[in-house]
């Protein structure tokens, strides 16, 4: 599973690099609603060629009709109650139809994600401002032992002196870095260390704030290979500020303003496209 991780890793990162490297020329708002745009296509053709779309587009039109069997014959009750009938039971082969194309779709569209959650959910730390690191340690590891430390690189100092919680196995640093761009910080533990980015004023770019851990840790916050065994940490994580996405004077999530757009999109692009849905 670890060599799956670390493949699926690289080549989504190296994806998601290349798109960015299109996108990162445009101001930041156009290129958040091309990426929309791309993403909403990227939605229907997928949904067209795996999906019925034969069997979709008899259903609704025979919803369509359906529908207008009930206002032409509202004084029938009988006609309307069949009209009614059919389009429950049509709608709900609508409904049936769209599992499959939805769970293929899912795989992809959840990989997309946390590419552009790299690049969105998180903005660099600020010069002077102070970040918090914490690193989890493997079961059995003495979180006592001294050896397991913190190397600062030229740039960055300690804020604070490290907080180690025995319960929760992890040991935490406050830094507050001293320069702009990619710093890298190394964790020394076990028999091998292991480095972490940080991210300083170094403008819209990709952030993984973690390093190792569980699955999902991997799967959906992580830009890097994984942890070694040999390492005594199990898991880093860089609490970086949460980037701010006003609309109309309201903090909106990066990622309800994609879901909504995209399927805005999708729509737009459905008749040019010729999807039903």
């Amino acid at each position: 599973m670890e060599g799956i991780l670390n493949v699926v890793t690289i080549v989504m990162v190296a994806l998601g690099d290349a798109v960015f490297a299109v996108l990162g020329v445009m101001p930041t708002v156009i290129g958040f609603w091309v990426l929309c745009q791309l993403l909403g296509i990227a939605m229907l053709l997928i949904w067209r060629y795996t999906s019925n779309q034969d069997a979709i587009g008899a259903a609704r039109d025979k919803i369509t009709a359906n529908l207008l069997a009930t206002r032409l014959f509202k004084d029938n009750l009988a006609v309307t109650f069949r009209a009614q009938r059919q389009i429950l039971w049509q709608s709900g082969k609508v409904l049936g139809y769209s599992i499959k194309p939805t769970l293929i779709m899912l795989v992809p569209f959840v990989l997309a994600m946390v590419q552009v959650g790299l690049r969105y959910e998180h903005r660099p730390a600020s010069v002077g401002e102070t970040v918090r690191v914490q690193a989890t340690v493997k079961d059995g590891v003495d979180i006592t032992d001294q050896s397991l430390r913190l190397e600062l690189p030229a740039g960055v100092k300690m804020a604070a002196m490290p907080c180690r919680i025995e319960a929760l196995r992890t040991i935490d640093w406050r830094l507050m870095p001293e320069q702009a761009g990619v710093l890298k910080l190394r964790l020394d533990g076990g028999d091998s260390g292991v480095e972490m980015p940080l991210h300083v004023d170094n403008g819209f770019t990709r952030i993984g704030s973690r390093r190792g851990g569980g699955f999902w840790d991997r799967l959906l916050y992580s830009d890097q290979p994984g942890i070694p065994a040999s390492c005594a940490f199990d898991k880093i994580q860089v609490f970086y500020p949460t980037r701010s996405t006003p609309i109309f004077g309201v903090d909106v999530h990066w990622l309800i303003s994609l879901l909504v757009l995209s399927i805005i999109f999708a729509f737009i692009y459905k008749p040019l496209l010729n999807v039903r849905i």
